[in-house]
């Protein structure tokens, strides 16, 4: 509405076209309003039924004394329950086209019934209790029906289910390493969810999840590199193959899609390089039985100043705010930590508090100008 005054302010558009657009502009708003209403009542509608399903069928054994021969009954109830509601989202989101809200909430309703369904399994049947494989086969399951609906709420749940049960599985080999936990992790999960948002088809085609797979990446992998900045340890020797095989993989995968990829532009590059540098490094860590203190610091230095050029870069790119505003939070915490790190102890306190203020008002500067540079350049390449 302000944007609209001042053009009409300066006789951009006259007073007639500008009560236009404040009508159009107060509608589009309206219509969002009440297509968040109407999200908000499907989703907690849907969880609701879909608890009561799945406890209904839980609970209640007579189901089962129906039918004694029959010992997959239950399971195979919850089962047909999903499909139904999975077709019948499909029915009314791309079918009749009449209520696609409704239709993809029962999309994603059938997606947690799939977990239920499992979950049932290994409790009626007493399998054994291992919630990583619970977790694999819930993931394995709901990752292609992100990619067949194109659904921003099911590929944020495969992300949820990938992260739960890649940790979970590594959990239960009961290793007592603290740099397990706070460096390899996070590397590993966030090598593989960057890896996989910057396949080829993913950025062409899924740009919305490619997003996300990196907007997930970046944080873990920033704190772990910020962690081997002001904590470096002599070693980080591990030798077990199944931490071994996670970074292999990564960089043989990386590799073969920077050959594939036909369109190598120079941003694609600094990607790949880096993905294929990141598990590398981690390698030398666990294969080297003693670091060189230096040289870990500049490398981890150097991935966090990557890892903020990268985020402004693909935000700007795609103009996605919750990434240019993570990478805002990223580089505010590097720079401040790293400065009161190195200059708290070395300089006078009027003189520290100088320098830190100028420093981020030149910062930020550099940023703006750094923004409308990178806009300006990929408008002209579009």
């Amino acid at each position: 509405m302000k944007a609209i005054k001042r053009w009409q302010a300066k006789g951009l558009i006259d007073e007639n076209l500008a009560k236009a657009l404040e009508d159009e502009v107060d509608e589009v708003n309206k219509q969002t309003f009440r297509l968040a209403v109407q999200i908000t009542f499907y989703t907690i509608g849907v969880i609701l039924l879909g608890t009561s399903v799945i406890t209904f069928i839980a609970a209640n054994d007579w189901i089962l004394r129906l039918l004694e021969h029959m010992i997959l009954l239950k399971p195979l109830l919850l089962f047909i329950v999903t499909l139904l509601f999975l077709f019948g989202g499909y029915y009314l989101a791309y079918e009749k086209k009449n209520l696609p809200g409704l239709g993809n909430a029962l999309i994603f309703l059938s997606t947690i019934l799939i977990g239920g369904t499992y979950a049932l399994l290994t409790q009626i049947y007493n399998i054994d209790d291992n919630a990583a494989m619970i977790l694999w086969l819930w993931f394995l399951s709901v990752f292609p029906l992100a990619f067949i609906f194109k659904s921003k709420a099911i590929n944020w749940l495969s992300i949820i289910l990938f992260i739960c049960a890649f940790c979970t599985m590594y959990a239960y080999w009961d290793y007592d390493w603290g740099q397990i936990w706070t460096i390899y992790m996070p590397f590993i999960i966030g090598s593989i969810l960057y890896s996989a948002g910057n396949t080829n088809i993913v950025q062409e085609k899924y740009t919305d999840f490619a997003v996300s797979y990196k907007l997930t990446a970046l944080l873990p992998m920033f704190i772990t590199f910020l962690i081997l900045i002001f904590s470096v340890e002599n070693s980080y020797h591990i030798t077990k193959y199944n931490y071994i095989i996670p970074p292999a993989l990564i960089i043989l995968f990386n590799a073969v899609n920077f050959v594939l990829n036909k369109n190598k532009n120079d941003f694609f590059k600094a990607e790949a390089a880096f993905l294929i540098a990141v598990p590398l490094f981690m390698l030398v860590l666990m294969l080297v039985p003693s670091v060189n203190i230096l040289s870990v610091t500049i490398a981890a230095h150097l991935f966090i100043i990557y890892l903020i050029w990268g985020g402004f870069s693909f935000g700007y790119k795609y103009e996605n705010v919750s990434l240019i505003n993570l990478t805002n939070l990223m580089l505010i915490i590097y720079v401040l930590s790293t400065y009161c790190r190195f200059a708290w102890s070395f300089m006078d306190k009027t003189l520290f508090f100088f320098v830190g203020g100028a420093a981020l008002i030149s910062l930020g500067i550099f940023l703006e100008k750094h923004k409308k540079n990178t806009i300006k350049k990929f408008k002209k390449e579009e």
